[in-house]
């Protein structure tokens, strides 16, 4: 009896095994047709949600009733003719522009881990701009013709480098996207000022390849690549600049570039920039800060007034004292000189 229940209970177990296995291959059989149908209908469903606009050298994809497709395509027109230098003697083709309606579809479209607080990026050998609804760049209080420009200039550049931009100091890049799209954010004067006070810059040696993560330190890390190439101008001159990136352009680092075309190698450039912020923006900062700038104005009137308060007051006191004193010729005439006059 007992090994007939062992035999019974091998048979059941053989069965119910059998029976999971037959199910099994039949799920994993099934499996890549659900698969395929899944992204199927996802994919079919994601071409189905975008519009496109094409326009004479963009290709703007949109959301139905969540963009204005035209405004898109007249900011990224009237902006093109200002990258002739920039793009001459090349061909870079259509630039897609896609307008993404959530956060979730902004990194989606983006294909890569995006922080929450950004607006925009670009894609440039790929021809490839993504930012996010235009509502969103509002709100954070971006403009969206600004952000437009800034991805332009990076696919523009991009073309322009394209075998040597991924050896670019990041710096170098962003500063070059920012400085040519005439992008200008008055905070960004703060943030400069509050670290160079504090002794707090980064040198541009640690922004080669990465920017800090947290939002503030981004910031700072813009204001610093804007500020670095805007003073490589003031120092040089604009026609420097269009050298070092023609110098890109021929397939030299940025090291390289720098050296040929302003004689300091990238250390010594990123050290005398650094020691000029100081002496360079402190007045600067100061009437650029609202704050700063009216209680400097406020403190201005308050020696003036204290001054004046006390000149007025030592005139007043000369004044006094010439009154004080009798004039000679009321003074009382003593008795002999009266006598001498009678006589």
């Amino acid at each position: 009896m007992e090994g007939l229940g062992t035999c019974i209970r091998h048979k059941r177990k053989g069965n119910i095994m059998h029976v999971i296995g037959s199910k099994l291959l039949r799920f994993l059989f099934c499996l890549p047709v659900l698969l395929i149908l899944s992204l199927t209908s996802l994919h079919s469903e994601t071409e189905e949600s975008w519009e496109l606009l094409e326009s004479e050298h963009f290709l703007i994809y949109y959301q139905p009733n969540e963009t204005h497709p035209q405004d898109i395509a007249d900011i990224a027109e009237d902006f093109y003719p200002h990258m002739n230098r920039l793009i001459d003697g090349i061909e870079i083709g259509k630039i897609e522009i896609w307008m993404c309606k959530t956060q979730e579809q902004f990194q989606a479209a983006a294909h890569a881990p995006i922080q929450d607080w950004a607006v925009g990026c670009a894609f440039p050998l790929s021809r490839r701009i993504v930012i996010q609804n235009p509502r969103v760049i509002i709100d954070r209080k971006f403009q969206l013709s600004q952000v437009l420009r800034h991805e332009i200039v990076h696919i523009a550049f991009g073309q322009r480098t394209k075998s040597t931009i991924g050896n670019i100091p990041l710096w170098f890049i962003e500063g070059v996207a920012i400085y040519l799209s005439g992008e200008w954010t008055p905070h960004r004067h703060d943030v400069m000022f509050e670290h160079i006070l504090s002794r707090s810059i980064i040198p541009l040696s640690e922004l080669t390849h990465r920017f800090p993560t947290p939002e503030r330190g981004a910031q700072l890390a813009y204001a610093e690549s804007l500020n670095a190439v805007a003073w490589l101008v003031k120092i040089a001159g604009v026609e420097k600049l269009w050298e070092v990136i023609d110098l890109l352009s021929a397939g030299n680092d940025l090291n390289t570039a720098y050296k040929q075309a302003i004689g300091w190698n990238l250390g010594t450039f990123d050290a005398e920039w650094q020691a000029s912020l100081f002496q360079r923006y402190y007045w600067a900062a100061i009437f650029s800060n609202s704050y700063l700038f009216w209680g400097s104005l406020g403190l201005v009137f308050i020696v003036v007034y204290i001054r004046c308060r006390q000149r007025t007051r030592r005139q007043l006191s000369e004044l006094e004292q010439e009154e004080s004193q009798v004039d000679a010729f009321f003074e009382p005439k003593t008795l002999e000189t009266d006598q001498d006059h009678q006589g």
